[in-house]
């Protein structure tokens, strides 16, 4: 996993045991939203006024396309369910979709933490939930590169998990991310006294554990669906 994203997020992120709800990642997605367009009001004009917050609003008229993204998020995240691009046009809208997401996370934070914006009578919280699961995507994604040798090559799929870097392993905080375990319970899995052992390797210096073994540990796993496309 590229270091930009880590640096950005993993220190920001709810414990990986967390189990995320769609209905809380549409709330999140669309308070993350909305503070972002609150914060920036308040950064340029110190202060949010309805008239000029709607008209962003409808300048950017992201609240859907986020929820959209939010949505595909969590269906390839927690269900593994990746849904591919049919045409151009799908493709291009998709990655701009994605995009979109990824922009507004990086920019979010930020400026919710410093005004704390109220915005249409709501006050807004940082997207923790969000972020966690978008992080999930990206590590969903590096396990698939390192197993599908056809998932970096695939244009109907979103170039954002394309591009995801990969060294064909994980390490064991990522396997509990994705298996929606803590970290504890796959250090106790990697013991040899364990039933169904998970077999790791020292990569410098921290443990880690190849991609397909990886991918055949977390298919034991309740709380792991096996990425499939549509």
């Amino acid at each position: 996993m590229s270091t930009f994203w880590r640096d950005k997020f993993e220190h920001n992120f709810l414990t990986t045991e967390t189990t995320l709800g769609l209905n809380d990642i549409l709330s999140d997605a669309e308070a993350a939203y909305l503070g972002w367009l609150g914060a920036s009001l308040m950064g340029f004009h110190g202060e949010i006024d309805p008239a000029k917050l709607e008209s962003l609003d409808q300048l950017f008229n992201g609240e859907e396309r986020v929820r959209l993204a939010a949505n595909d998020c969590y269906d390839y995240a927690i269900n593994g369910r990746l849904r591919l691009a049919r045409n151009g046009q799908e493709q291009d809208q998709m990655n701009d979709n994605w995009s979109c997401l990824a922009i507004l996370l990086l920019s979010a934070r930020p400026g919710i933490e410093l005004f704390s914006p109220e915005v249409r009578g709501h006050q807004t919280a940082v997207p923790t939930r969000l972020e966690r699961l978008f992080f999930h995507a990206l590590v969903r994604a590096r396990l698939d590169l390192g197993t599908d040798p056809d998932f970096e090559e695939h244009e109907g799929i979103p170039m954002i998990l394309r591009g995801e870097t990969h060294t064909g392993y994980l390490t064991l905080k990522e396997i509990a991310l994705l298996g929606q375990m803590s970290e504890r319970a796959v250090r106790n899995a990697a013991q040899p006294t364990a039933a169904d052992q998970l077999k790791t390797r020292k990569e410098q210096n921290q443990t880690v554990v190849d991609a397909h073994e990886a991918l055949r540990w977390l298919k034991g796993r309740r709380g792991f669906v096996a990425t499939r496309v549509d």
